[in-house]
């Protein structure tokens, strides 16, 4: 079946007004991929365009940090994807060319840390492929910024440190719910005369005992004239009757290193067998307290467990 000449001409200028208008519609991608290469200046942010219908794919050069990734006025975007080292965007309604919402990318490691980018529209265009890459870092810069990480590893490596020194928290509530105290309670006692009784580098200007059922605490308070710090590992305590020497449950002190001068606190914790309370504070042994490799130990040649 043939048409009239003239209803051909009809239908041809009907698609192709159709075709025109689907390509006003949605905004062509750009055909070349566009580099940013990142000065790492102050108030550096690159533009980035973006349209609805196109995918755009900002991929850099190393791994970024996907949780930390912001973007303003997420909502407005049907796409937001982020991976180890790229982000992919896609708005749901244009963008207008005075608009600017801003993009903040970090990086797990390197110079400049972060960056920002201004997402923006431009008429009948969008970017498709962009990507990101940083300056070569100067050896000098590597340098100040290795620098800069070690500080930050032994700041957090002291603060480690000082948190593995600290006892526990506990509570009544905690100790009772522990069944640390039975219904006989606990027992106090100090030690004065062993106190007097140390000798060498070491001073302990109290000595206290706390015992119950099945544990004793020894607290002493100790200093040190000795040159270097004092890191307390390990204890062991030893029948004044006669006996193999046994390993005390724990050490604690107030400082992770004793410093020559004043006192700190130490806790040495020994496990008892079941005995009644008459029995408390009253197994004389000796007690030796040392740091890891034993080559400084404070003994005290009395105290009753």
């Amino acid at each position: 079946m043939f048409l009239p000449r003239h209803v051909h001409a009809a239908a041809l200028a009907s698609l192709l007004v159709g075709f025109a208008a689907m390509a006003q519609a949605v905004p062509a991608g750009r055909a070349v991929p566009r580099s940013i290469v990142l000065t790492g200046k102050a108030g550096e942010s690159p533009l980035i365009y973006v349209a609805p219908g196109i995918v755009t794919l900002i991929r850099l050069d190393t791994r970024i940090i996907p949780e930390a990734v912001q973007v303003e006025g997420r909502a407005r975007f049907a796409v937001v994807e982020v991976g180890e080292q790229s982000v992919t965007l896609s708005p749901d309604v244009a963008l207008g060319s005075g608009e600017r919402l801003a993009l903040r990318v970090s990086y797990r490691e390197g110079s400049p840390a972060s960056v920002v980018f201004l997402l923006t529209g431009q008429p009948g265009a969008a970017d498709g492929l962009v990507n990101v890459s940083r300056p070569q870092q100067t050896v000098e810069a590597c340098r100040v910024e290795l620098s800069a990480v070690r500080e930050r590893c032994e700041a957090q490596s002291k603060e480690l440190e000082e948190l593995k020194a600290r006892p526990p928290a506990v509570s009544p509530a905690a100790v009772a719910l522990a069944g640390l105290v039975d219904l006989e309670g606990m027992k106090g006692q100090d030690f004065w005369q062993e106190c007097r009784r140390v000798v060498g580098e070491f001073r302990a200007a109290q000595c206290r005992g706390l015992a119950a059922s099945t544990w004793t605490v020894v607290v002493l308070e100790v200093s040190t004239r000795g040159p270097e710090p004092w890191t307390p590992a390990w204890a062991e305590v030893t029948p004044a009757a006669g006996g193999e020497p046994r390993r005390a449950r724990a050490v604690l002190s107030g400082q992770v290193a004793i410093p020559s001068g004043g006192p700190v606190s130490v806790a040495v914790e020994v496990e008892m067998p079941v005995r009644k309370r008459e029995e408390w504070l009253r197994a004389l042994h000796s007690l030796r307290v040392c740091n890891a490799d034993g080559s400084r130990c404070l003994s005290v040649p009395e105290v009753t467990l």
